[in-house]
Parts: C-alpha cells; structure tokens; sequence
C-alpha cells in the first residue's frame, strides 16, 4: 500500500506553507521530495510524522487514516527531521536501545536492533562514545539509524545529507539504497541540493510555494524533458556562427556547442553544417539535467503564479494525471489489517522517562539532597536540646520539653519538605521543556505512541521520581531521629531532675502517619506545577524558572491570600514554610512538645486541595502538549 497526503494544507497565520498537497508514494520508491528552502518539504514530513497536525487533508498511511489510528500509522513509520536530537551524555548504543524499547522491543531484541543499526550506518566502533563527543556526520548517520529502527515500512528523512562532505554523501546514497534493497523499506527524503537525487531516486516529486507542481517516475521525467543538442567541432566558434546564422541560441563550451534545436529536423541541419564544410566530430542530442528539469517546472509554477494573482485564480500544478486521479479518490477509512503498535504504551514512555532521569548524575543528588538537609536540621534540634539541659540544670531555665523522636521527625520534615517539593519541580520542568531544547521529543513523538499516552507516562514517571524522594526523606528522618532521640511520650525536665509526663507516645503515632499522609500530595503537586512549566515554555532554563518562580509565588500568595479566607485553595498551605506554617507538619511538631490545644486549620481540605492541583497541573501540561507543534 502506498503512503499518500491527500488535499493537505497547513496554515501557520496568514503564512500558507502547505496548499492543498498531494502525493503518492508507493512501496519500494526511493522518492526524491525536491524544493527550495521555505517550499514546505520539512512541514509535509512532519504532517506525516504527526509533529504538526495539518489545517485540512489526509494523511493515508498503508491503507488507513493516520488521523484516525495514530499508533498504527507511527508504528509503520521512522523519519529524521532536520538536525537529529540525542542525549549528549549517552553513547549512541543507550540513545538508539531508549528508543527502540519505546518502539516494542524487549530489552535483548532492542540491544541486538541497536547494534544492527549501529553497523549498518557505520558507527559500530564508536557505539559506545557518548553523542556529545561526535562530529555532525556521526550525529546524521546516528539520525538515520534511530529513523530506522524497528524495521518501518516508510522511512521520511529531513535533509539527510545536510552539512555531510562529499564523502558523506556518497555513504549516505548508498545506505539508502541497502534500506531498500535489503529491509524493503519505502524512503522520502527531502532536498534542495538537487545532486543528492539525480541517479538515486526512481521517483521525484517538485515542491513549489507548497504546492506539488510536478511528480513523475525519474526515467519518464528526463525523457519528456527536451534536451539541448551538442555539437563537437574542431572549430566551434565557426560552428557557433552558423548556427546563430540559422537562427539558433547556442552556446560554447570548449570544443562543444550546444544550442536548441527547435523545430528544424536535425538530419537536415547536419547536412546543411557538413555541406557548408564545417568540421564536425560528434552530433547527438544533450540529456535534460535535472536542475534543469527543476528550473523549468518551478519557472512555470513561477509564472502561472504571477498570472493568477493578476485574474485571481489558483494556479494549476503539474503533477501527472494518474498522481492527480489518486490523489481525489475519497480516503480509505477503517482498521488496518495487521496490529503492528506494541502494548502497553504508556508502561514504555514511564520506562523510557526514568531511564533518562536517573540517566543525569544530577537526578540521584536533587532526591537525597532533602534527606541530608532534615539530618542537618536534626543534629541541629540535638545540640539545642543539649544546650537547654545545661541552662536547666544551671537553673538558668526553670524547665525544657524533652525532644522525642516524633518531634524530631517533624523538625526534619519542616527542613526537607520544602526543599524535596523544588528538587521534583525542577525536574518535572525538565521533562518536556529539555527534551524540546534537545530535540529528544520528536523522537519520542514518531514512535507509535498518541501525545496523550506520552504525557501520562511521563506525569507517572514523575509521581514515581517524588514518590521516591519522599520515602528517601522520610526513611532518613524516621532513621536519624530513632538513632538520636527516642520514641517516647512527650515529658517536662524539672531542674530538680524530674520529668513531668505531657504527651503519652501511644497518642502521637497515628498523628505520626497524618503528618506522612498530609505531606506527601503537596510535593507530586508541585511535581505537576513543574511539569506544566516544562510543556508552556520550550527553553529547559525558563521552564526552569517558571517552576520555581511558580513556587515562590504560591508561597508569598499565602498571606495576601490568608486576609481574604482563601489560603484553603492554595497548594503552599500544605506544605511547611517559614512564611507562617499552616501545614500539618507544623501541628504534628507542636502536638509533639505537648501543645495540648494544637489544632490543623485545613484538615477537611488536606487531600482535595492538592489532588485538585496535581490532576489540573498534569490535564493542563497533557493538553499543551497534544496541541504543540513540535518541530
């Protein structure tokens, strides 16, 4: 079944870069897509890709509306789009296995499919080098084999001998033959270098101000090209002269002349040149180049253009007839015959995402960073209760609450709450916004894969990553204060010694378990916050920003917010913060020196208000995402 656009069009503003743009492209053609810089070829692909959703049109890939069953499609399809976006820190083998196990493969099939790959486009012996260490034609073939992964039915390349020296070049020709020879594969690639193509495409398709104006077999289209003949001469300025004589445009090029016949009959012509006593060697006609080929057709749809404009009248391509029937045929609409998409989507993107997470040496730091912060706050609690028991018994103080373990959890989680709650924000903006800066998301997009199975699964990677860190903080805080404090009632130190019970311990661990419940929400919000910052903006540092300024924002919006009765709604009051503390960690640690009367304000709201802004930050980042155009 052939790969098909049909009447698509694709509008960005007033700007139309795509006008109703129709082409075939059937199995087994190494299809040549030519047209000059801005033509529309790089938004075409990425149309099929589903990168940009088209204005109007259909996208009909192996027999079914792509639009319709984007999983299928994209399961059928591999493509490289201008310049190929990896991660830096990994080699080239993790890049392509990361991918290939997003694709449907299992770990082994996707390290044997790595390696294939590898080979094929000549990096095997550099497969283990991170990607920040290779040059731009490592970079491209790498490109190439991620397009290529998984065997697709069509493969679309952007560009892909861009900025390759001719050496390159000719490596890139002859892969693209062997992914047609040997796997079958269908290729479209894109150019406007028109030496890339000639001898190396059976079909080519001309892109004009985003319409197709011509799209033919190779052969058919050098043979209905009228060539300029060539005579070779001894003396071919003479020749030149007589041929001007006769009326003819000519041309001198060395020992050669070349000139357009026109509608004399090139028998008599050369029997007219001999009988004048010319001196001629050779006379045959001139094959059409194909810059010339190119030339005429965009001269033409050049032309009909500027003659439109003036009567107001869409110009006609010149796209062959046959094009031109298919082309109207009605979409083919239904389920494609074979299921070829993996299961369990959404399971590949959460294990694609924490592979690249905990990729970054940095990850593992940020979550653990919280726990020596609470430890710290801890060893801190422990000096001032040392220094409180010498005032007492230097009857500088009448008496000093005893520090339990409970408060001291409290007191650890007051220091590394807040902390663990930016640590995951700033990595949840880093999940799309750095992929974008990156150029890793298109990757992750072409694979057979709906924008909204990729938000869930990163939005569950990321409730992992929290839900992660908070048990590192809490497992540090409960370990550190067990090892330093007890885990006691809460008791009075008198100066004469004795201890005055307040607080019985049976009392203060379902209160414990609270503290843990309440707290834990605030920080995947957060997490949410953070990843909706990540889809708004593209640059990895602004979303960056945008996620700890949002931070800050709520934090300070707490007292303007406490005035007017509605600090209930806002995720901060839930969290510790030096900013008067309204969370329940706050009124665990009072319950915990014996504060009979401590009292949590926003009980009744401790898990709506958070779940509200962890599902409305994840729906608003997923929603962005499904309608980004990703370039």
């Amino acid at each position: 079944m052939p790969l098909e656009l049909r009447e698509v069009t694709r509008r960005y503003g007033a700007q139309l870069a795509l006008d109703r743009l129709s082409l075939r492209v059937e199995d087994g053609d190494l299809y040549g897509f030519l047209g000059h810089n801005g033509a529309g070829k790089t938004t075409a692909m990425r149309i099929v890709l589903g990168l940009v959703s088209a204005s109007s049109g259909t996208v009909i890939v192996d027999g079914f509306d792509a639009r319709g069953f984007p999983r299928e499609a994209r399961a059928r399809l591999g493509g490289l789009i201008e310049v190929p976006g990896f991660h830096g820190h990994l080699d080239g083998r993790t890049n392509l296995t990361l991918l290939a196990r997003v694709q449907g493969l299992d770990r082994a099939a996707a390290r044997i499919e790595a390696d294939r790959l590898l080979e094929l486009v000549g990096l095997a012996k550099t497969g283990s080098k991170p990607v920040q260490a290779y040059s731009h034609g490592m970079r491209q073939r790498l490109g190439i084999a991620q397009a290529l992964l998984g065997s697709p039915q069509y493969v679309l390349l952007d560009e892909p001998m861009n900025g390759l020296d001719p050496e390159g070049i000719a490596e890139v020709r002859e892969l693209l033959r062997r992914a047609v020879r040997e796997s079958g594969a269908t290729v479209l690639f894109s150019t406007h270098q028109l030496h890339e193509v000639e001898g190396l495409c059976n079909r080519v398709g001309v892109l004009y101000r985003g319409r197709l104006v011509v799209e033919s077999d190779t052969r058919s289209l050098f043979a209905a090209a009228s060539g300029r003949q060539r005579i070779e001469s001894d003396d071919p300025t003479r020749v030149a002269e007589a041929l001007a004589a006769r009326g003819l445009s000519t041309r001198v090029l060395g020992p050669s002349v070349e000139f357009d016949l026109g509608a004399r009959e090139p028998a008599a012509l050369l029997r007219e040149l001999v009988h004048a006593g010319l001196p001629i060697r050779s006379f045959a006609p001139r094959p059409a180049s194909l810059e010339e080929i190119y030339l005429s057709h965009t001269r033409a749809a050049r032309e009909s253009a500027n003659a439109a404009s003036n009567v107001n009248v869409a110009p006609k391509s010149n796209v062959d007839s046959a094009a031109r029937s298919t082309s109207a045929a009605p979409p083919v609409l239904g389920a494609p015959r074979e299921r070829r998409a993996p299961r369990r989507p959404i399971a590949r993107v959460v294990r694609y995402e924490l592979s690249r997470i905990f990729a970054a040496k940095s990850a593992p730091f940020l979550l653990a960073l919280p726990a020596v912060v609470a430890a710290l706050a801890l060893l801190e609690r422990r000096a001032e209760l040392a220094r409180a028991v010498e005032k007492v018994e230097a009857n500088e103080l009448f008496s000093a609450t005893d520090v339990t373990a409970f408060e001291a959890v409290a007191r650890a989680l007051a220091a590394g709450l807040p902390l663990l709650a930016l640590a995951v924000a700033g990595l949840a903006s880093q999940s799309l916004a750095s992929e974008l800066a990156r150029n890793t998301l298109r990757n992750l997009l072409i694979r057979p894969l709906t924008r909204f199975e990729v938000a869930a699964g990163k939005a569950l990677a990321l409730a992992v990553v929290g839900s992660l860190g908070f048990v590192v903080l809490a497992v540090a805080s409960l370990g550190a204060s067990a090892l330093w404090f007890d885990f006691s009632g809460v008791t009075e130190l008198l100066p004469n010694g004795e201890r005055v019970p307040l607080v019985e311990a049976r009392a203060l661990w379902p209160e414990l378990g609270r503290a843990f419940a309440y707290a834990f929400p605030p920080v995947l919000a957060y997490g949410a916050l953070g990843f909706l910052a990540g889809a708004l903006l593209r640059g990895a540092a602004g979303a960056l920003a945008l996620a700890f300024g949002g931070y800050v924002f709520l934090d300070l919006a707490r007292t303007f917010a406490r005035s007017f009765d509605f600090e209930v709604w806002l995720v901060s009051a839930y969290l510790p913060s030096p900013l008067g503390d309204t969370s329940f960690v706050q009124t665990f640690g009072d319950l915990a020196q014996g504060v009979s009367n401590a009292s949590f304000e926003y009980a009744a709201t401790a898990w709506t208000t958070p779940f509200v802004w962890l599902v409305a930050g994840f729906l608003a980042a997923g929603w962005r995402l499904a309608r980004r155009q990703v370039s």
